[in-house]
This record gives structure tokens, sequence and C-alpha cells, in this order.
């Protein structure tokens, strides 16, 4: 079971619908935001804990950042952050913090960027190797993301969250 926090903007739905609807067919999904609870999916246990203002105290965890939302600040060192590289405060509380953090977004510095997009699709890419959770190092590659309910930063970041997690039970493992 891996425990994810996704904060920021609570009318911001994007993150939530590509998780809910994306990787139920590859993990049992348990998704809390407020006092909704759903549960979907079939596979490894996923739970999501969306709030603005999460309270973290699990070790080995994720935060997933929404497009601009406000960094905790109370993240335990061990947390894996996955944040906006556009957004300025997100970038200097991480830094602060000295955590690992994937940066998602257009600066020729981010971990996850997009080097291509059409009317349908948009060609995400990993810029450097990371080690995802399993400990398996992930080369940079790139993967072609439907965009049909999600922005740029959404899709990059539900990407980054797929490749930290090693999900190679899916069409993502398919491409590597």
């Amino acid at each position: 079971m891996t425990d994810i926090f996704v904060t920021g903007n609570k009318e911001d739905h994007e993150l939530e619908n590509l998780i809910k609807t994306r990787l139920k067919d590859n993990y049992t999904i348990t998704y809390i935001n407020d006092n909704r609870f759903i549960e979907t999916g079939n596979g490894y246990n996923l739970i999501f804990y969306d709030s603005e203002k999460p309270d973290i105290n699990v070790k080995n965890s994720i935060l997933l950042m929404k497009e601009y939302g406000s960094v905790p600040t109370n993240l335990p060192n061990d947390i894996t952050a996955i944040i906006n590289s556009d957004d300025e405060n997100q970038l200097m509380a991480i830094k602060e913090k000295k955590i690992k953090a994937l940066t998602c977004g257009t600066s020729v510095k981010s971990t996850i960027s997009f080097s291509s997009e059409s009317e349908d699709t948009i060609v995400i890419s990993l810029n450097r190797s990371i080690t995802a959770l399993s400990g398996k190092t992930i080369q940079p590659l790139e993967i072609p993301v439907e965009k049909r309910e999600a922005g740029r930063y959404s899709l990059m970041s539900y990407t980054a969250l797929r490749i930290i997690l090693d999900d190679f039970n899916s069409e993502l493992g398919k491409l590597i």
C-alpha cells in the first residue's frame, strides 16, 4: 500500500479524475476528499488523501501537488514530492525542506516536461534518470498521453506519479 497526499485548490479535480479513471485498471484506488470516500479498481492499493492542508505524518509517502497549491509545512524527510516547477512558491518551499522532488513544468531544469503536443496527445518527457519507489532506476524516456480531460501540468504530474510508482503493469511498462 502506498499513501499519496494530493494538495492544492479544492475546486481543481483534474488530478482526481485522472487517478480515478486511468489507474483503476492496475490499482485499487481509495480516494478520500473531505467527506467523500471512493474505492475503485483492482490491484496494488493506493490511498489518496486530497486536502488543501493535509497533516502528513506517513513515512515513505508521496506528495502530489496540484498546479497552484501551497506546500504543507509538516513534511516528513522521506516523502517524495511531485511539484510544479513553474510555480516559484512550490519550488522555494520544497528547496527549504530538502526533500526529494520531481519537478514538472516547462523549465529546462524540470525532471518531467513535454516534448510535443497535438490536438489529442501530449508527449511527456522524463529528462533524467530517477529512482522509483521500487528501487529501480528509470532512464529518460518519452510517453505519449491522451489529453482529453486534463491540462499539461496535471498530465505531467500524473505521469510523474506513474513513473515513481514503477507502473510496469500498464501501457507505460510496454514503452520501456
